[in-house]
């Protein structure tokens, strides 16, 4: 009898790892990008990666803060004014690395981005024509890169701060040249 709740017991701790998601996608929160996405999984598609949006995209409200308390010690008005500033600056890259989502499947891209009009594109890798990585100074030495997808016709996507840029672009590169692979193996 203890034997076969103990085999019960492992069934369902089984069970239970299935239908997780993979670790490296889990949220601390909920709703996380990576649930927003799986609900349009279609069949036999899943999760490769999922872009990482980097503290970087706090950087302008650290400069203006720091700009702030050094011009506020000399003129008081001023210094508030440049504060409320850093702080509104603050709350749109706290938006914005909310609102920001890039997420690879083993099929599409899933994209979501903008502030006043959020546009949420799922984009077939047919339709893909590149990924391209745009990175300045502060990216090098910081380790983030803007995400630019250029897709057929004259639509292109550009997800700024992406900390795992390279892996994301790795990815893209390693699924759809196994693909293609596959394609040249059938004919």
């Amino acid at each position: 009898m203890a034997r076969k709740k103990d085999e019960l017991h492992d069934d369902l701790k089984k069970d239970r790892r299935r239908k997780k998601t993979p670790k490296q996608y889990r949220s601390k929160r909920n709703g996380s990008k990576a649930e927003v996405v799986e609900n349009a999984l279609v069949k036999d598609e899943e999760i490769i990666i999922e872009a990482r949006i980097h503290w970087a995209i706090y950087l302008k409200a650290i400069i203006v803060f720091v700009f702030s308390s050094i011009v506020g010690m000399m003129i008081l008005e001023l210094g508030a004014l440049l504060f409320a500033a850093a702080v509104l600056m603050a709350i749109h890259a706290t938006i914005s690395r909310e609102i920001f989502m890039l997420v690879l499947t083993n099929k599409r891209v899933f994209v979501r981005y903008g502030l006043l009009q959020v546009d949420v594109v799922d984009i077939r890798f047919s339709k893909i024509e590149s990924i391209e990585l745009e990175r300045m100074i502060p990216g090098y030495l910081l380790g983030y890169a803007n995400v630019v997808i250029m897709g057929t016709g004259q639509r292109y996507v550009v997800i700024p701060f992406v900390g795992n840029a390279t892996a994301f672009r790795r990815a893209y590169n390693k699924v759809t040249l196994d693909d293609e692979e596959l394609l040249e193996e059938g004919e």
